[in-house]
């Protein structure tokens, strides 16, 4: 009964946000679809980019969506088709009760090793100040993210919280491994030897935990029972102020990890549903869309993810 509640709250909350983004923005754009899942209408964007976001939210290279929920270490992305690995990423989430973060990055660019943590950039063991530009690698830094660029074909974004996204040049495709996948154009990073796998399976393949550490992960329930909660997300993911974004991402992903979100927010026994679940995702449309050459209007009102900070991230989209 007390969900039951609080979701009609939700949709009466959504249906006010509604309202007043259709009296800011042409409503017209407001009528459209979520498209299929596409494939080189952004070419900068689309299908090079894989990120992680929000509640263990992942993005592989071509599309996958799923929810990881650990804190340990996991390979992202790595060159791993030549004797010579070019790059590698390493990522480690963490929570402190409902506040999910990434805890550490590093990275290896072509015999550089960068590590990131919050308030701290060390690179090759020595704790550097951006902006730091050496041996083919530009670490800079911005009110709202940091900002890495490799000349090697590799750029990358961390807003120093909860969400990361690195893209890379076509020319590593079919050349990549980790929790981004295999870069390939394919939606089968959940499949071995033709059966398919959980996403925990599948991360087990890229766990780098040393003998020493702890770290906890479990699977999580299915999401099917909470298909009912799929038009509050299409209903803002499709709404006016992301009307320029519908051509450039894959808007139906983004739905599925909103789904996921609400489905799994009240685990750890709270029945009360946290509207930073759902902002999250949200928000990393409203990046990535960015990103990709799009114009996302402001989103945020009284009444949705008013306590959320409004990012304009106006960034650099050439490699």
């Amino acid at each position: 009964m007390a969900m039951a509640k609080e979701w009609l709250l939700w949709l009466s909350v959504v249906a006010a946000w509604y309202s007043d983004a259709t009296s800011a923005v042409d409503p017209f754009s407001s009528r459209s679809q979520i498209p299929e899942r596409i494939t080189g209408v952004s070419p900068i964007h689309n299908g090079h980019v894989c990120s992680t976001w929000g509640k263990f939210n992942y993005k592989t290279f071509d599309g996958d969506v799923f929810q990881l929920h650990s804190t340990c270490n996991y390979v992202l992305t790595s060159s791993c088709r030549s004797y010579y690995n070019d790059f590698n990423i390493q990522i480690r989430r963490g929570e402190d009760g409902d506040h999910y973060t990434i805890k550490n990055i590093i990275m290896k660019l072509e015999g550089s090793v960068v590590e990131f943590s919050v308030g701290s950039v060390v690179v090759n063991g020595r704790l550097v100040i951006l902006p730091y530009s050496q041996a083919g690698v530009l670490i800079e830094r911005s009110p709202t993210y940091i900002k890495i660029k490799a000349k090697l074909g590799l750029f990358a974004i961390w807003n120093e919280e909860d969400s990361f996204l690195v893209e890379l040049d076509p020319k590593y495709k079919n050349q990549t491994c980790g929790l981004c996948g295999d870069f390939n154009e394919v939606y089968n990073e959940f499949f071995s030897h033709g059966v398919k796998i959980s996403p925990v399976d599948f991360a087990n393949f890229w766990k780098m935990n040393g003998p020493t550490e702890s770290c906890s992960d479990y699977t999580l329930e299915s999401t099917q029972s909470c298909n009912y909660m799929r038009p509050l997300c299409e209903q803002i993911l499709t709404g006016p102020a992301f009307s320029s974004c519908h051509s450039l991402l894959d808007v139906a992903s983004f739905t599925s990890a909103c789904v996921a979100d609400l489905c799994h927010c009240g685990a750890g026994g709270s029945e009360q549903l946290d509207p930073a679940c759902l902002c999250n995702t949200v928000s990393e449309l409203s990046r990535q869309c960015s990103h990709a050459g799009g114009q996302p209007q402001n989103w945020r009102t009284k009444e949705l993810c008013c306590e959320f900070i409004q990012y304009n991230l106006l960034m650099d989209n050439s490699m």
